[in-house]
């Protein structure tokens, strides 16, 4: 038997051709889970949705109401839920020096306000317990230049999912509450870095695994932590994926 089977996995944040959000949707999928993809464009959803016999809901992560219908449908449509995956976020490269209230908001909206959102809905719908993923970043490990908002971002949601798993432990709920910091991988948003030679080889010579991580690497650990009976004791974790990466220091390049 599928280890996901009658499950059923919200994912946020997968309408994608190629990122985080699509490969974790098509790998508890794969695993017997009943799917709801959801992200702000419609079309692609409904694309991936036909795909891997799941449902797409439409939602703007700054909408609070958004939020909550995303629940309601998954509640409505398979009676309970399991896993939520928030893989939502906006990339910001402005250094301080040059930073605007208009460059920080953006995803301090997404990363912070709409995943804080994300945990509040999921949670109350996870009336058999359950368990709540988000995807967060190296760079809220390891600083960078032009970072700020974006690892600020990160580290502030990493820091809430330990919050999280203190609040719901005392309320009984179990409801986990986890998060993956993931390295330098290939996806439509990083697809530029990947032109750049240098760049992959300053990570991968700053890496202990020597080589660059995968959308496979990410799925599989999104896998993981939604499976209570490989994961059922972790909770309030950073789990890093970064092949050893998180131990050293982020390239530099003049």
């Amino acid at each position: 038997m599928s280890t996901l089977a009658g499950k059923t996995a919200v994912i946020l944040g997968a309408s994608g051709t190629a990122n985080f959000g699509t490969a974790i949707a098509r790998r508890l999928a794969e695993e017997g889970a009943n799917t709801v993809v959801s992200a702000r464009r419609k079309e692609p959803l409904e694309k991936l949705a036909a795909e891997i016999k799941g449902t797409a809901v439409a939602c703007d992560v700054t909408r609070d109401g958004d939020i909550q219908n995303l629940f309601k449908v998954a509640t409505e449509t398979y009676g309970s839920v399991d896993v939520a995956v928030f893989s939502a976020g906006i990339h910001s490269g402005v250094v301080i020096a040059e930073i605007t209230a208009d460059d920080i908001r953006p995803t301090m909206e997404v990363s912070v306000v709409g995943a804080l959102l994300f945990f509040r809905h999921a949670a109350a719908a996870m009336t058999e317990g359950g368990s709540v993923i988000t995807i967060s970043s190296l760079t809220a490990r390891l600083p960078g230049p032009g970072l700020a908002a974006y690892s600020a971002a990160r580290a502030g949601i990493d820091y809430a999912v330990r919050v999280a798993a203190v609040e719901y432990g005392e309320q009984g709920t179990n409801v986990r509450f986890n998060s993956i910091a993931a390295g330098l991988i290939q996806t439509d948003m990083t697809d530029g870095f990947f032109d750049m030679q240098p760049v992959i080889d300053g990570h991968i010579k700053n890496t202990p695994c020597q080589r660059m991580g995968t959308l496979e690497d990410m799925a599989e650990a999104a896998l993981f932590l939604s499976d209570s009976q490989r994961s059922g004791y972790i909770n309030g974790q950073i789990l890093d994926l970064s092949g050893g990466q998180q131990n050293g220091r982020l390239p530099r390049f003049d």
